[in-house]
């Protein structure tokens, strides 16, 4: 009987080895291997090989070295470099690549843009394919139209208004009363000694700037004497508070911004706790959207804070379950929040700590294969739970048994697929 065989260790291969056991499938599991003991592996006919590993090095090494023992096998290897895997698939092209945030990032993207998705999935070819939960989960048109460009632009000039930081805001509120002293003063001397505005203007902000004199300040009153000293020493204290705010600011790492793609967002947006494999395309499948996102990431150091950093994503350094720090995330206009950390009591605490601060807010949480959230969904409703581990393992599955850019999704107990031709199946087993 040809067999398929499942290379890996840890939870996403021990699902891929159970789901295919479920399909009826004769499945040989090689948890640690070197090249003899793979040699001798494929020495038996095998009908498909899954490599299943953190690792996209080893899964590079090992897909190549499969190929070469066994030309032209159905080879599946979970890779999330894409320059890793494209390099995989110009030299293996019996190779399909899938990571785990592809198989399963559907199932998390739906419910973060409309409780009635039960998945939503951007197509190679750039369509959104959607699929509301129900019996049985059927293909539907995405009822999801992003607003206008104006919009949007009054929307972003609004938030540059409210920025995140303490040192951003410090900066901002500095350079408007630098701004409100010299327009206050230009329209004191325009209206007050009828001189045009343009030159009031330049007067007043050749004083402020303390770069000239003012010559009607010079011959002017008693009282604008005294007017012109209070502001003078105002605006030389604002100045040195907004120098040092730059200064603090540029001196750090700048991960949100006060202008740009990297304003926090305050309005229908989504807060992505967890900043992995999944928290990084979840954010990039949302900007694609044109959903607003904000991330939350506890490590500075994470490799994903640089990455997102370079796509213009706003991050904030902190620990997603700080009530503090979600209060100040406007949640009360969020669209949703979703914590996919790779720990899912973490994740369960996010949710429990975002719906203390907003309780009609629509969290979605990254699952595991334990009963953790299951057990608190029976006490507490933390939102929508997602087995990121079992979806991932069924599309890896199903691609071992033949389908192509397979998509999974859960809707209650049941697993089902997105196939390549936009069809919905449930998962045999």
């Amino acid at each position: 009987m040809q067999s398929i065989l499942v290379m890996g260790d840890g939870a996403l291969a021990n699902g891929v080895g159970d789901a295919l056991t479920a399909a009826g499938r004769d499945v040989r599991r090689l948890r640690r291997w070197n090249d003899r003991q793979l040699r001798r592996e494929l020495e038996s006919e095998v009908t498909a090989v899954v490599v299943v590993s953190r690792d996209d090095i080893a899964v590079l090494r090992t897909a190549l070295l499969v190929e070469y023992l066994c030309p032209g096998v159905r080879l599946i290897a979970t890779i999330f470099d894409r320059t890793v895997a494209d390099q995989v698939i110009a030299a293996i092209p019996n190779c399909q690549v899938i990571s785990m945030a592809d198989a399963a990032l559907g199932a998390v993207l739906g419910p973060c843009v409309d409780a009635r998705l039960a998945m939503l999935q951007r197509e190679p070819g750039g369509n959104v394919v959607a699929v509301a939960g129900g019996e049985p989960p059927q293909v539907v048109d995405l009822d999801h139209h992003p607003p206008p460009r104006h919009h949007r632009v009054r929307r972003r000039l609004a938030e540059q208004l409210r920025p995140y930081d303490h040192v951003s805001r410090v900066m901002l509120l500095s350079l408007l009363a630098l701004f409100v002293l010299i327009m206050l003063e230009a329209l004191i001397v325009s209206l007050h000694f009828h001189e045009s505005f343009d030159t009031a203007l330049y007067n007043a902000t050749k004083v402020t700037a303390t770069v000239g004199p003012s010559s009607v300040v010079d011959h002017g009153p008693a009282w604008l004497h005294v007017y012109a000293v209070v502001t003078i020493a105002l605006a030389l204290v604002l100045v040195a508070v907004f120098t040092a705010a730059v200064v603090r600011r540029f001196d750090g790492a700048r991960l949100t911004g006060i202008v740009g793609r990297r304003t926090v967002p305050r309005s229908d947006h989504v807060v992505v706790v967890g900043l992995g494999q999944v928290g990084f395309r979840l954010c990039l499948e949302l900007r694609r959207l044109k959903i607003p996102v904000i991330a939350v990431e506890q490590e500075l150091d994470s490799p994903w804070v640089r990455i997102a950093r370079q796509r213009k994503i706003p991050i904030v350094i902190a620990r997603g379950g700080d009530r503090f720090v979600l209060e100040k995330l406007s949640l009360g206009r969020a669209r949703a929040l979703a914590a996919v950390t790779s720990d899912e009591l973490v994740n369960v605490s996010v949710s429990v700590a975002a719906l203390a601060v907003e309780p009609s807010l629509r969290t979605v949480l990254r699952a595991g294969s334990n009963e953790v959230t299951r057990e608190t969904q029976a006490l507490f409703p933390v939102g929508v739970a997602v087995d990121v581990v079992r979806i991932a393992a069924v599309a890896l599955a199903g691609a071992a048994l033949g389908d192509d850019h397979v998509r999974g999704f859960a809707v209650g107990d049941e697993t089902w697929l997105l196939q390549a031709d936009g069809t919905v199946g449930r998962f045999p087993g």
